[in-house]
């Protein structure tokens, strides 16, 4: 239901930081500022919202035009150099970003980010991990650095609220930066849930598929345990199934590439890059298993997209995904590489169960849509003016 049809009492003008949306391709933080953004947008025709992004270059126009589509959106481009600029709101804590956009009730930063506001304005933020507390080996020293700069502390404490993707989240927050329980609001994000434009077969063409394989999507970093996956397929009994790996090339890449170049499978592994969104859908659906045993996350998105898409899903048990997967798929502890093995094994040899797997995870992704998320976000947003 439209936010106007039943609330007519509110009006706020609420500024959004859009930074997110300026990577060429998309990963967790983008697509969550994305989606949540345009399904807000479509709630909610009362309230001005002001988007905010500084960059040389200027986001893609399709996602600036599907938001500006919208008679209560305006958005606001500087063209500062970005370090200065970043460097400025970390040390010197200006300039205030409500006044420089003309002034706001409400500064929404859909992730972590540099900020400086005026006491006055007040602050929402959303946060989707801690990833660079609870497993800082996992970043490079540049990230480190990154976050530190960005002084989450300073945030979180200045924040009225805090949206935590997760109850794991919710519990990292916690427990790492002492921040009250009633501070926190935990709003699931969604899934998207729609079917590619293209068909099966032009996505096979596409990225040179094997007939069988089991699949893996995400940055290529550390924190993904893609050396794992393939030691453990390494330990596979031999089934004709290839390694499909699909990402982004993150942090420490080149050791992935090396370890499946080492290993006795090297023929049977297959990189395929980043996967553009609209491919995602048939990438699963086309995959005899998605697995993910990641050695963190705060919510985890492409389990749910593999459910969705009619994919058996094995992935960790720890942090958050053991919330988010339910019963709807199998939990492995990722440092346990045989336990890996066995259990791909286990549902590639075994169609009931693999079957099972497949209508749980259809009923579980019901639980995650965005237009929930995004009321939710919005009657947050109401809560706090």
């Amino acid at each position: 239901m439209p936010y106007f049809l039943y609330n007519t009492s509110a009006f706020m003008i609420i500024a959004v930081d859009i930074r997110a949306l300026l990577d060429d391709k998309l990963t967790g933080v983008g697509n969550y500022t994305r989606e949540c953004l345009r399904h807000l947008l479509e709630l909610d025709r009362i309230n001005t919202y002001k988007l905010f992004y500084n960059s040389f270059k200027p986001v893609k126009t399709g996602r600036l035009e599907e938001l500006k589509k919208h008679s209560n959106v305006r958005i606001f481009r500087f063209n500062y150099p970005s370090k200065l600029f970043n460097l400025s709101l970390s040390l010197l804590n200006r300039p205030f970003l409500d006044r420089l956009i003309g002034g706001c009730d409400l500064f929404w930063f859909p992730n972590l980010n540099f900020f400086s506001l005026s006491s006055d304005c007040k602050l929402a933020v959303t946060v989707h991990d801690l990833s660079y507390r609870k497993i800082p080996w996992a970043f490079s020293g540049k990230m480190a650095w990154w976050h530190k700069l960005v002084r989450p502390a300073k945030l979180l404490e200045r924040a009225d609220k805090v949206i935590a993707v997760s109850n794991s989240t919710k519990r990292d927050l916690i427990e790492l930066y002492s921040l009250p329980e009633e501070k926190i609001k935990v709003i699931y994000s969604g899934v998207n849930q729609k079917e590619a434009n293209a068909n099966r077969e032009e996505i096979r063409r596409k990225y040179s598929l094997p007939e069988k394989f089991i699949l893996f999507l995400g940055t290529l970093e550390p924190r993904k345990n893609v050396e794992g996956i393939i030691e453990a397929f390494e330990q596979m009994n031999d089934s004709g199934y290839s390694l499909v790996i699909g990402g982004g090339q993150g942090w420490l890449y080149r050791k992935i590439y090396w370890q499946a170049f080492k290993s006795k499978k090297k023929d049977l592994i297959k990189f395929i890059g980043y996967v553009e969104p609209s491919d995602r859908h048939w990438l699963y659906r086309l995959a005899s298993l998605f697995i993910w045993p990641t050695f963190y996350e705060g919510f985890g998105f492409p389990p749910l997209e593999a459910m969705s898409a009619g994919c058996p899903v094995i992935t960790s048990a720890n942090s958050s995904l053991p919330e988010v997967a339910g019963e709807a798929a199998l939990l492995v502890d990722p440092y346990n590489l045989r336990e890996m093995a066995l259990v791909m094994e286990e549902v590639l040899r075994d169609n009931s169960l693999r079957e099972k797997l497949i209508n749980q995870g259809y009923g579980q992704v019901k639980k995650f849509e965005w237009q929930k998320t995004a009321g939710e976000v919005l009657r947050l947003f109401n809560s706090i003016k």
